[in-house]
């Protein structure tokens, strides 16, 4: 493996097989309990797949605004009069190395042909013909606010053909979440920012939600898959030079409660690929601190092995693994170069310092009776510590120099300075 290239998914796994392999050297009751942590990572490293996500609903209702919003990036163009959306088509978006897969299908009910050519006569067999090929994680069914009650049974007829045959094809039933689009133009009309204290605004916006909640959850195909009602805002700017938005055009309301569900309801594997994505950091911290247990477990394991200086090499593999997989979630892509220079920020890297406190730490093993058991207990504080730090540097984004500070503080308080 080149110690100096980028990662991908490929060569995550690998270190973590690498990290196997030394495990491997233990005697055989700490391997089999080791194996098993380490196991976990490899298994959460290997499942990360790109999400896919299928948007439906009316011409005009938002869709492509949607896209936009949730990414933060002009990724779906959007058209204002005539219908924009060409055939129903998956396509990936990559942004910094990270993927998702969008179905934007034509929308239901549209009054004439997109711009572009679509051999499908309707825009029901356009969808149809792309969720052939492709199983959607999650299906969103967006309605404009302002027509809850417009037209909509046509829509949830076709609405719940599509899912109908979704789950025949594919034999998954995809959650479904009704997406209430442009709340902002909901009356009073001169309030255009949310969230609003007007009672007006937001008796309106609590009552579009419930009648469109009312609708999916009486439809025989839906009301099992389906979730729940976010209402947003999605109007945002992007400038043309850069690609950011504008934060004098941004209207974008209800998005981060957006994307957190969507998380919650991701497959396992896909729901990391969107949380890095979306920078989505609840659903990060809460996967990073399963990682960061994980390792501490495994080095307390590791650490009670009788044998001084045998665990060094396990030692060190699981607490660079717990770095970079950290940094993975957060959305970075680390080199092995730069993962071991954050750990070398700390007076722990694969030089003299490193092995010179690991020897001091090994020798409590000669204590009789207790030297295995204090071994341990340094092992679980240190890397549990170790792993806030990057948690702390990596998701949370605070400077390294006060990330090392707390970091220092914590290892005097356990000992293990």
């Amino acid at each position: 493996m080149n110690t100096d290239s980028g990662y991908s998914f490929d060569n995550y796994a690998g270190l973590i097989k690498l990290l196997l392999e030394q495990v491997s050297r233990l005697p055989p009751p700490l391997r089999q309990q080791i194996e098993k942590e380490v196991n976990d990572l490899l298994h959460l490293v290997e499942d990360i797949r790109s999400p896919r996500f299928m948007v439906i609903g009316r011409r005009g209702s938002g869709k492509s605004s949607l896209i936009n919003a949730i990414f933060d990036a002009p990724v779906a163009g959007v058209g204002p009069v005539t219908a924009k959306t060409e055939k129903s088509l998956w396509y990936e978006y990559e942004r910094d190395g990270k993927k998702a897969e969008i179905l934007d299908t034509r929308g239901i009910l549209e009054g004439g042909k997109p711009k572009e050519e679509d051999s499908a006569a309707t825009p029901q067999a356009s969808i149809l013909e792309a969720v052939h090929e492709k199983c959607p994680d999650i299906i969103l069914f967006l309605c404009k606010a302002t027509e809850v009650d417009s037209a909509i049974n046509e829509s949830l007829n076709i609405f719940e053909e599509i899912i109908e045959k979704v789950e025949r094809i594919h034999e998954y039933n995809p959650p479904v979440i009704g997406i209430l689009t442009q709340c902002d133009q909901l009356a009073p009309a001169d309030i255009n920012r949310l969230p609003t204290d007007d009672e007006e605004k937001n008796q309106n916006i609590n009552h579009a939600v419930e009648v469109l909640t009312k609708h999916l959850q009486t439809r025989k195909a839906l009301k099992d898959n389906f979730v729940k009602v976010i209402p947003i805002a999605a109007f945002v700017v992007f400038r043309e030079k850069d690609g950011t938005p504008d934060k004098n055009r941004d209207l974008r309301w209800n998005i981060d409660r957006l994307t957190e569900l969507l998380v919650d309801e991701l497959p396992k594997g896909a729901d990391i690929a969107f949380a890095r994505l979306a920078r989505v950091r609840k659903f990060q911290r809460k996967i990073a601190a399963n990682i960061v247990n994980t390792c501490s477990v495994a080095c307390s394991i590791v650490a009670t092995s009788p044998i001084p200086m045998s665990d060094l090499p396990v030692l060190a593999g699981i607490q660079l693994a717990m770095v970079v997989v950290i940094g993975y979630i957060s959305g970075r892509e680390l080199s092995f170069q730069a993962a071991g220079e954050f750990l070398a920020a700390f007076g722990i890297n694969f030089g003299s310092g490193f092995v010179l406190r690991e020897v001091a730490r090994s020798l409590i093993k000669l204590l009789p009776g207790f030297g295995s058991i204090i071994s341990a207990g340094v092992s679980l504080t240190g890397t549990q510590a170790l792993g806030q730090a990057a948690v702390a540097y990596f998701i949370d984004e605070i400077p390294l120099e006060k990330v090392k500070q707390e970091y220092n503080a914590q290892t005097v308080s356990s000992g293990e300075s």
